[in-house]
């Protein structure tokens, strides 16, 4: 008679809900990856939004240039903290601390600093032309929606590239 198909008799063997088990599983352990990513992009919020009003609390301004300079402080401590968290608790089993691992994780970081300062120096200066708008107020409106968009980026970049077990470019990245 012809070739075996393992795939085949695996299934005939599992039953017919073998297939489902699995997508329901990952869908599971993908939703709670997700919730871990969402309490700690929460805690990353708390540091990037903390350390901005404590610069700004501290030294007021309405320069959109130093807001940029407070922002771009806050983005790397937040940044620190989401390394350690994201590589201690959300991806735990997928976490190394090789080089290769760091290094992709140093560029998800820049490339998140860069979304995220750029769109924030952009909102800043688009809200500080209001005479009436106080630069704490500017401040913590363009961080909360360079946070948004940033943090969208950041879950894919972490999780299809920087804790990937698949190995991208013929295994060069």
């Amino acid at each position: 008679m012809g070739e075996r198909n393992p795939g085949v008799t695996r299934l005939l063997r599992a039953g017919p809900d073998a297939g489902l088990k699995t997508a329901r599983e990952r869908l599971r352990r993908g939703s709670v990856r997700f919730s871990k990513f969402s309490v700690v992009g929460f805690s990353n919020a708390v540091v990037d939004i903390g350390t901005l009003n404590l610069l700004l609390w501290l030294e007021p301004t309405r320069e959109a240039w130093l807001l940029s300079v407070y922002n771009g402080v806050a983005l790397v401590l937040a940044n620190i903290n989401s390394y350690l968290w994201n590589s201690l608790w959300t991806f735990r089993g997928r976490s190394n601390f090789g080089r290769r691992q760091n290094l992709l994780f140093f560029l998800q970081a820049l490339i998140n600093i860069s979304v995220s300062n750029g769109l924030f120096y952009l909102l800043v200066r688009f809200l500080l032309v209001y005479d009436v708008v106080p630069g704490w107020l500017a401040g913590n409106t363009a961080k909360i929606i360079s946070i948004a968009v940033a943090s969208f980026i950041s879950f894919f970049l972490m999780r299809y590239l920087v804790f990937s077990h698949k190995r991208w470019f013929n295994g060069r990245l």
